[in-house]
């Protein structure tokens, strides 16, 4: 659930493909502070070309401090030719300006403050604002890689209890690099294939702020949270016990190191017995960030999922 420094850890679909300042247009950008707790807030961004828009993708990526002031390429040609809006934001202590996220600002204070449950608070403000912002009747989607498909599922469960009215607006989740074992397995799987997994490991005990941010991209704060929640697998028998009416699109490399692939398939074959979720899994060969096939198969998703 980590990414390293060095990349080692759970990969950022980050704006790798793209140059700074040489993103594309966007006719309409919109930014919001999202409200993540009293003290903290995540700054939100949205963007749409076309109108009336007709369908919001939330997007929530990975853990680590980068920022997602841009939209990933897989979007770029659904934002063409679809009447959607790409909404994103930044975890608390992270902003760049949008379209240019290497230039990012961290401050280190914010975000050590950090928990999965602030991005809950978050997304469901995201949801909220695209409502408000584009009305009632439109359809949202939540599209999560990495921490993002943890984020994306704690958010659905707590909509449907919570907020009914929001909950039932969600159309599909589009998630990649599915994160279902208990939050310690996945860290310590991680830490165990480090080469300097042991002095993590001493970090985590003392809670050393700057290693653990250098290095895994989270916080003591974090991990502390992230622990104490259910599975990814466990959130998706709550589900199914809810019978949601959204579609889940399940993308997932066979060498993920990250997030293993069994897991996986072992989900697949339970909602195929028991599960009764609409659900599609996508396999590909290669690890956690995907590849230019995988990419291409996402966009070829995406408009089809907003072709109706």
């Amino acid at each position: 659930m980590l990414r390293s420094a060095r990349g080692l850890v759970m990969m950022l679909l980050t704006c790798g493909w793209l140059a700074p300042g040489c993103g594309p247009h966007y006719e309409h950008l919109v930014e919001r502070s999202l409200p993540a707790s009293v003290e903290l807030a995540c700054p939100g961004y949205v963007v749409w070309n076309q109108e009336p828009v007709r369908d919001v993708f939330v997007v929530m990526n990975g853990s680590g401090t980068l920022s997602n002031a841009f939209v990933h390429p897989t979007f770029e040609r659904v934002l063409e030719t679809r009447p959607i809006a790409y909404l994103t934001y930044d975890k608390p202590g992270i902003r760049a300006p949008f379209g240019d996220p290497g230039a990012v600002q961290r401050d280190p204070a914010l975000f050590q403050q950090y928990t999965l449950g602030h991005g809950v608070e978050c997304a469901t403000h995201a949801l909220r604002w695209a409502r408000e912002q584009f009305g009632d009747a439109v359809r949202l989607h939540l599209r999560g890689h990495s921490e993002g498909t943890l984020v994306a599922l704690y958010t659905y469960d707590a909509l449907l209890e919570r907020d009914p009215a929001t909950g039932a607006r969600i159309a599909s989740l589009v998630l990649s690099g599915l994160a279902l074992e208990p939050f310690a397995d996945i860290l310590e799987h991680q830490l165990a294939t480090m080469p300097d997994g042991d002095r993590l490991r001493e970090a985590l005990a003392s809670c050393d702020a700057r290693v653990l941010a250098a290095n895994l991209g989270v916080s003591c704060a974090y991990v502390d949270d992230a622990t104490r929640r259910p599975s990814g697998r466990a959130m998706f028998e709550r589900l199914a016990a809810r019978t949601p009416a959204a579609q889940f699109h399940v993308f997932h490399g066979i060498q993920d190191w990250n997030t293993p692939v069994q897991p996986v398939r072992d989900l697949e074959a339970w909602n195929a017995a028991e599960g009764h979720l609409d659900m599609t899994f996508h396999y590909y060969e290669g690890g956690h960030a995907g590849s230019h096939a995988v990419r291409a198969e996402l966009a070829r998703l995406l408009s089809a999922i907003t072709s109706n």
